[in-house]
């Protein structure tokens, strides 16, 4: 079975009407208006359809007025009920809404009818009764500008808990980044101070870019990546289009700011005179964002060592943090998260962990893709066995180079030595 959540097309009015029509009248649904439906999405009303194998089994569709929305259609097939769908669709719904300008959006439905998990999923507060379910947007149409203006978007919550294994880092963060920016009452009262900036180091492939993603989806905060190719693209100096960047970004209530590769623009000036004037401009610009509250810059690099070693003291950064290779614990997790949709019988995921040392998580799941690729094929050329077995792991693992080797491995424990301050 194959999903997909996408927005709601003018060509989906007829397949929507008829999942209406065919769930209209179970008892635990409100009836839809089929004419006010088609009436508003012919004008282009907002929506969200989920498609499983080609056929429409779930709608959802708001009106908006001015900086506020109205769900009038929350529909899913009942024999698709109870699988995220609904929870998806309303996510989904939200960001357009967003960047329409709604700031409140609501709907109306009775107690224990169809969409009351999903809009609870979503946060929306319920007044019993005859419940409606209201929410209050997290930023305000004037802050959404800016926000697609630098590309930003806004990331799931879900995305924490898809960080398979690494544990040990997800424990730091989850401590020391997290919690401090989200109870700022608690931090406050016994003294820690929730941090501004950070920096994450570590080989390529390690998920340092996953782990700001997922920082931003727990705070619920926009999450803006400034890339130095970007910067570099405009027409004045890279440290003026620093400068007006990071300006424009502390006008928002709350952001995560993202820079990766952070040693292409602050590498040692006396390595690199071309990075001076964007190393100056950043040690102007840290001091902002670390009195600013509700900010958070995140930078990242494979390469900590090449970075200016005055962006690097302490009082410009607050936290300097490893994000290593996975461990033995954090492959199994890996690739017991990578086979988990998998067709694959009698594997043994300890030799695999076992058998890995030096993959990413990008290479398990390369590693995975191409056992599965194996199998696609010999099912379609009527070749037994037809799911995956742990020889067809093991083939694709002799045909997938880790791409954290030893001297890499060594390098970052002598990086860590150094540079690490969490």
């Amino acid at each position: 079975m194959t999903h997909v959540i996408r927005d709601l097309l003018l060509s989906d009015i007829g397949p929507a009407v008829r999942l209406l029509e065919e769930c209209r009248g179970l008892p635990d649904t409100k009836p839809a208006d089929i004419a006010q439906f088609v009436s508003e999405v012919s004008k282009g009303a907002p929506g969200v359809v989920t498609v499983v194998d080609g056929r429409i089994v779930g709608v959802v569709q708001a009106r908006t007025v001015a900086d506020e929305a109205w769900i009038n259609v929350v529909m899913i097939d009942p024999a698709w009920r109870n699988q995220g769908f609904g929870s998806a669709m309303i996510q989904r719904l939200e960001e357009q809404l967003l960047h329409l300008g709604v700031l409140k959006l609501s709907a109306l439905l009775a107690e224990a009818q169809a969409g009351e998990t999903a809009l609870l999923n979503r946060g929306f507060t319920p007044t019993h009764g005859l419940v409606l379910y209201e929410k209050l947007e997290p930023i305000a149409p004037a802050s959404m500008l800016i926000v697609d203006q630098y590309g930003g978007e806004i990331l799931s919550a879900e995305l924490w808990d898809r960080v398979a294994g690494m544990e040990e880092e997800k424990a730091i963060i989850a401590g020391r980044v997290v919690a401090p920016l989200a109870d700022p009452g608690t931090a406050s009262r016994v003294g820690v101070r929730a941090p501004a900036t950070v920096m994450l180091f570590g080989p390529p492939g390690t998920g340092k870019t996953t782990f700001a993603k997922a920082i931003a989806g727990t705070l619920g905060w926009p999450f803006i990546e400034l890339l130095p190719s970007k910067l570099e693209s405009g027409s004045d100096p890279m440290s003026a289009e620093l400068r007006t960047a990071m300006t424009d970004l502390l006008q928002l209530d709350q952001a995560v700011v993202f820079i990766d590769e952070f040693d292409e623009i602050a590498s040692a000036r006396e390595r690199n005179p071309g990075t001076k004037g964007v190393v100056n401009e950043l040690l102007k610009m840290i001091p902002s964002f670390r009195s600013a509250t509700g900010h958070l810059l995140i930078c990242a690099t494979n390469f900590i060592a090449d970075i200016d070693s005055a962006v690097l003291r302490p009082g410009r950064f607050d936290l300097v943090i490893p994000i290593g290779p996975p461990d033995l614990t954090a492959r199994r997790s890996l690739w017991a998260a990578a086979l988990a949709s998998m067709d694959q019988k009698e594997v043994d995921i300890e030799a695999l962990a076992q058998a890995t040392e030096g993959y990413t998580p990008g290479d398990v799941e390369l590693a995975a893709q191409r056992a599965a690729a194996v199998v696609f094929d010999r099912i379609r050329s009527g070749v037994e066995p037809d799911h995956i077995t742990f020889e067809d792991l093991q083939n694709a693992i002799a045909r997938t180079r880790g791409s954290v080797t030893p001297e890499i491995r060594d390098n970052f424990a002598a990086e860590v030595s150094r540079f690490a301050r969490v």
